[in-house]
């Protein structure tokens, strides 16, 4: 049974058109769904989710039309974008709540709890949410997406705002969840994040698709370009140097506000690079922002050939 099969779906939010005419299938496995913010990402996700009814077309996840069915919502887990936790709860605490409001028996409660802590890494970690790291509170997010034995799990922007650390430890829980048998679904604006992770790519802008395929047919299409990067960091200067040394960019420039642009042709191995340029050179970096990932230049390239 295929995951989600969507037929000229449109959603409105008043004049404005959140998807305009969206067809696409989602077959399972890891699947991204790629686009810049505005693309009709997070619309597409709460369609998915039940949250939103449709203006018009269709929408089938699992088989079934996914408003007001709390049967299907049931065997979907979903992580937002937005961190609306209870900041003054610890962990076992507020996964669980979150299980009671679920129906779940206090001894189901308490081992799922114990299961979903294990599964992201934060079973020894008992202090409130509200002292959670970004990339903490991104874990104990799939955590309780995690709580009802999901069929599909479903990600709104995951790697927002980590650093290169925090990004690989999640695609490693990520990738683990897949290989237990359950399908996942990832929204984020950068597609090198869903490169490591996905078969299957979407790629949407202004609520439209793009196109959609194999994740080494589209990337072998953006890797036809140099890639521009920002990255904030304490020490510009020695990360710049070191990222030249290494090889990995052509060009460093080095900004006021304590960010580095740099060009590079070959972005997979500047991103598995950074990790240790935290961990063994000490260098810290704040952010990670790609400011040239034109997607409408991509489909454009794409329909040329």
């Amino acid at each position: 049974m295929k995951v989600m099969e969507a037929e000229s779906l449109s959603k409105w939010y008043g004049e404005v058109n959140g998807l305009n005419n969206f067809t696409a299938t989602i077959e399972g496995g890891i699947t991204g769904l790629v686009g810049p913010n505005g693309a009709g990402k997070t619309t597409l996700i709460r369609l998915l989710t039940g949250m939103l009814r449709k203006g018009k077309g269709e929408l089938r996840v699992l088989g079934e039309d996914p408003f007001n069915n709390p049967s299907l919502s049931s065997k979907l887990g979903y992580c937002p974008d937005h961190e609306n936790l209870y900041f003054k709860m610890r962990p076992k605490e507020f996964l669980y709540y979150l299980a009671r409001l679920n129906g779940f028996s206090s001894d189901e409660c308490r081992e799922r709890t114990k299961r979903c802590l294990s599964d992201v890494g934060l079973s020894g970690v008992d202090r409130p949410l509200g002292t959670f790291s970004k990339g903490m509170k991104q874990r104990i997010k799939i955590a309780q997406a995690l709580l009802n034995d999901p069929e599909i799990l479903i990600l709104d922007e995951p790697f927002t705002g980590v650093d290169p650390v925090v990004r690989a430890n999640l695609f490693g829980i990520i990738s683990d969840l897949a290989s237990s048998g359950i399908d996942v679904i990832i929204s984020s604006h950068i597609l090198y994040d869903i490169e490591r992770l996905a078969s299957e790519v979407l790629l949407m802008n202004d609520g439209k698709m793009l196109l959609s395929g194999k994740i080494e047919d589209i990337v072998n299409i953006v890797d036809e370009n140099t890639h521009s990067m920002l990255i904030s960091t304490k020490d510009p200067r020695a990360l710049g140097s070191l990222l030249f040394d290494n090889g990995l960019v052509d060009n460093v420039d080095i900004k006021r506000s304590g960010e580095i642009l740099v060009r590079t042709r070959e972005p997979n191995k500047l991103y598995d690079f950074l990790p240790s340029v935290v961990l063994d050179e000490k260098i810290e970096i704040g952010a990670l922002t790609p400011i040239d990932n034109d997607l409408q230049s991509i489909f454009d390239r794409v329909v040329r050939r």
